[in-house]
């Protein structure tokens, strides 16, 4: 396992909880950058053959997320109608 050593300027003063939730949060930032790259890297493989343009893939996505954006406010307004909100 790599080990990460970070250095913290003396004038900001640290008690142990501090430094601990600091390093807590830091473990969590590099699990997700990580995990990110894993991430991208493996859809590199599922997609390296695909014949869409990097356009298409953008326009895909953003119709996507208007179609998700859609049913998620027709959810919440269903929801609203029955609770009587």
């Amino acid at each position: 396992m790599i080990e990460l050593k970070i250095k913290i300027p003396e004038e900001f003063k640290l008690n142990e909880k501090t430094k601990l939730e600091l390093e807590k949060d830091l473990e969590s930032v590099v699990r997700l950058r990580l995990a990110k790259n894993l991430i991208l890297k493996r859809l590199d493989e599922l997609l390296k053959d695909s014949k869409l343009t990097e356009e298409e893939c953008l326009k895909l996505g953003k119709d996507v997320n208007t179609a998700m954006i859609k049913k998620m406010e027709r959810k919440r307004m269903a929801l609203n109608e029955t609770c009587g909100c």
